[in-house]
């Protein structure tokens, strides 16, 4: 059997997916990023819907000499594409972020493909409930981290935060104002509603921000409540790899990846208070921080690594074209 796996904007890792398993350059998710990037920005929204609704095209053409196809958050059209024509090319979503505001095109999607890949638990119930996807279709597959970004980590007695979207900045600045230790915030939006005294905020690259993350003492993820969307993850999954003690304001997504107090530690939505009394035990402790901090390392390599996502996708990728030995199994 052979299959197609395009490289995605959550899952970029390079490394060979093994025998059958195709990563082809001219179907890279990116491109619709890079088509885009250059253009002026006030096209952004309809030239990124376009080169979307491109982007599916390819894959379609493509897609004929393969046993099933995987799609990340761009391969929105495939599936509704596949059915249109009447092929049964299986497509294995491995992204709920799906593009565009029409909540009809993700439920076509979504019940055109064979499998669709969540997160968290949570995503898996609400966008089966909320676009009217049959629950059997999800299957829970943790974001894996990036190789690229992984650092040599130290202790360098800074609290690291960071992230562009669905952070509550408002929570972490009633957390750390006042507390001794220096707060580095990185984020390229600029809507903290105020800064401590002790907090640091600058835009950085992609790189800068995750050299940043290896030097701190305690990474803290404050993220808002979404119905449908588990915020912060990349971030905290990728510190957690390096071996840094996470800090997340979720008590929804993050136990799926964090063992509260074992391999890191996860306070409620808003919880300013909570969180403050978390950061300061962490940061006035480094014998907790090295043991969490090894916990998280280790759990992050057993269950979300590259080679644990790459595993899970080419199963689901068996199962939807009938690989008999996957079924027998």
């Amino acid at each position: 059997m052979k299959f197609l796996v395009p490289r995605t904007t959550s899952f970029r890792d390079q490394t060979a997916w093994g025998s059958g398993i195709d990563v082809i350059d001219v179907v890279d998710e990116m491109w619709v990023y890079r088509r885009s990037a250059p253009l002026p920005r006030r096209l952004h929204p309809i030239l990124h819907k376009l080169f979307i609704a491109q982007h599916g095209l390819r894959l379609l053409w493509a897609s004929r000499k393969y046993d099933a196809i995987a799609v990340g958050r761009c391969g929105v059209w495939l599936p509704i594409l596949l059915r249109l024509t009447g092929r049964r090319t299986p497509v294995v979503m491995t992204d709920i972020e799906w593009p565009g505001g029409n909540p009809r095109v993700r439920s076509l999607a979504g019940n055109a493909a064979a499998a669709i890949c969540c997160n968290t638990q949570l995503e898996m119930e609400s966008c089966s409930r909320h676009f009217s996807i049959p629950a059997k279709k999800f299957r829970h597959v943790r974001m894996a981290y990036q190789m690229s970004d992984m650092r040599s980590a130290s202790d360098e007695g800074y609290i690291f935060a960071g992230g562009n979207f669905g952070r509550d900045w408002a929570t972490l600045v009633d957390a750390v104002d006042g507390l001794p230790f220096p707060v580095r915030c990185f984020t390229s939006i600029g809507r903290l509603p105020r800064v401590a005294s002790n907090m640091h905020v600058a835009t950085v690259s992609r790189q800068q921000y995750y050299d940043q993350m290896a030097a701190a003492s305690c990474v803290v993820v404050p993220v808002v409540h979404e119905e449908r969307r588990v915020t912060g993850t990349t971030t905290w999954i990728n510190a957690m790899a390096m071996g840094k003690v996470v800090i997340a304001s979720d008590p929804c997504g993050a136990p799926d990846y964090i063992e509260n107090g074992v391999s890191g530690f996860y306070v409620e939505h808003g919880d300013a208070e909570a969180l403050r009394a978390c950061i300061d035990r962490v940061m006035q402790d480094p014998a907790l921080r090295q043991r969490v901090g090894r916990a998280a390392r280790e759990r992050a390599r057993d269950q979300f690594s590259p080679e644990a996502f790459r595993a899970q996708i080419i199963d689901l990728l068996r199962e939807a074209a009938g690989d008999p030995a996957q079924l027998a199994a």
